[in-house]
């Protein structure tokens, strides 16, 4: 699938080092929830959500229900075959921890406003080829610590508390941001680890890379 350009704002070493010797520091999930980072960058909140469902009131005897398929969907209770059961005044409730990932963020939008959301930030790099340069860095990441990409799709910017939709557990857990981030327009790629054990972020360098990128002028 073809996709516009992807934009990396940050201070200008890194980005020259990313032009001269495809310098990538490619990030974890849980290492972006330390205070330590710069603004828009640290959210102890990454990968976590909660997926909730209010029951007012739902009878059995009145036939299928949503709060019903609710219930079986929580776990909240199990029920004899053929019983009638009564719901009242419920609230299911269901946490989401997403276990630690890679992740790879830049933004999809050239803008003023979008490079004024990365703290630090004083120059521009475009990834112009996405689909060639992800190809490539997942190739690359796999050489280092084994890894499959789970997703490269933007950001949706939400509250964490999320009404169930009826059916799945909603919006992936690790494509989450709060909405005051929104103005970054985010774009992640996420590779999840193909063995167990803690992970770190990883710094590598690919000349590989450099052919897909290009400095651009700061928007105005």
């Amino acid at each position: 699938m073809n996709m516009a350009s992807f934009y990396r704002y940050s201070g200008k070493r890194y980005n020259d080092a990313l032009l001269a010797l495809g310098n990538v520091r490619i990030g974890t999930l849980h290492d972006f929830r330390r205070e330590e980072h710069k603004k828009g960058i640290a959210d102890s909140n990454e990968g976590k959500k909660t997926v909730s469902h209010v029951i007012k009131y739902a009878n059995s005897d009145d036939g299928h229900s949503i709060h019903f398929d609710a219930i079986e969907k929580f776990g909240a209770i199990r029920g004899r075959k053929g019983a009638s059961i009564i719901l009242e005044n419920v609230h299911l409730s269901q946490d989401f921890n997403y276990p630690d990932c890679f992740v790879h963020c830049s933004s999809f939008e050239y803008s003023k406003v979008a490079m004024s959301q990365f703290g630090g930030a004083e120059s521009c790099v475009e990834i112009f080829d996405v689909n060639s340069f992800y190809y490539r860095l997942t190739e690359t990441l796999s050489a280092v610590y084994p890894v499959r990409l789970l997703a490269l799709k933007r950001v949706v910017y939400m509250e964490r508390v999320e009404q169930w939709d009826g059916s799945t557990w909603g919006v992936h857990p690790a494509l989450i941001k709060e909405p005051i981030f929104s103005p970054q327009v985010e774009v992640r790629a996420i590779w999840q680890p193909r063995i167990s054990g803690p992970i770190a972020p990883v710094v590598i360098n690919d000349v590989g890379l450099i052919k897909f990128c290009r400095s651009v002028p700061l928007p105005e």
